[in-house]
């Protein structure tokens, strides 16, 4: 497991806060942010979530925006990254401020409950695959048995050529720059489908984004 020390990414990523979203938006053509919310329709029902590695909140704000009655455990090792979010929702809906619960914490220290929604945006994408293993079985464990599973990141086509090559290698570059910025040791896409598929999670839906580099995925329980 890549020794992925949660106090030092979390400190790792209060340094880029200020400028993360500036920086998805243009590294990406803000294809980053839409692909979260490809399945946004698909959230305005459950009651209970979860959201993990939410970072500055663009995420967060849409979904009480779209269910008026959900109460989310919004969860990030960053608490410049908590801070920032807090105060997106405290200016652009302070009235739905209450329905949020927010942790400073890594994934591995969290205290977890039921949920009928866990969101995973752009975050299991930093873990190894056996890191990503432990947090499969608690998706298993703590969704419930009619929740979705939210999950968006990067992703490496199933093709040959050029285009799987550049994905390849700019993931490599990605990483090489989250390790000097963030202190993050991973260096590799960590099988992700295969592992939630192995706890009995099947994708409902999906929609790419960037020729297939960035991928939404809507997962349900089989069991």
């Amino acid at each position: 497991m890549a020794d992925n020390n949660p106090n030092v990414v979390g400190k790792g990523f209060d340094r880029i806060t200020v400028v993360y979203d500036a920086v998805v938006c243009i590294s990406s053509f803000n294809r980053i942010n839409k692909s979260q919310l490809a399945f946004l329709s698909h959230l305005s029902t459950q009651k209970m979530g979860l959201i993990l590695g939410g970072g500055t909140g663009y995420f967060l704000q849409k979904v009480l925006d779209k269910n008026e009655q959900i109460h989310i455990t919004y969860v990030d090792a960053s608490a410049k990254m908590i801070e920032y979010a807090r105060k997106r929702i405290k200016k652009n809906r302070p009235n739905a401020l209450h329905r949020v619960t927010f942790i400073c914490s890594g994934v591995e220290d969290l205290e977890w409950q039921n949920y009928d929604l866990i969101v995973c945006n752009y975050i299991l994408d930093l873990f190894d695959n056996a890191y990503v293993q432990v947090l499969a079985e608690k998706f298993k464990k703590h969704l419930t048995t009619k929740g979705l599973l939210y999950v968006t990141d990067f992703h490496i086509a199933e093709t040959n050529g050029f285009m799987k090559w550049g994905t390849q290698t700019g993931l490599k570059v990605l990483y090489t720059l989250f390790r000097w910025t963030t202190q993050l040791q991973t260096k590799q896409l960590p099988e992700t489908e295969r592992l939630l598929k192995e706890q009995r999670f099947v994708i409902t839906q999906s929609e790419y984004f960037l020729n297939g580099i960035l991928a939404c995925h809507l997962y349900k329980r089989t069991d």
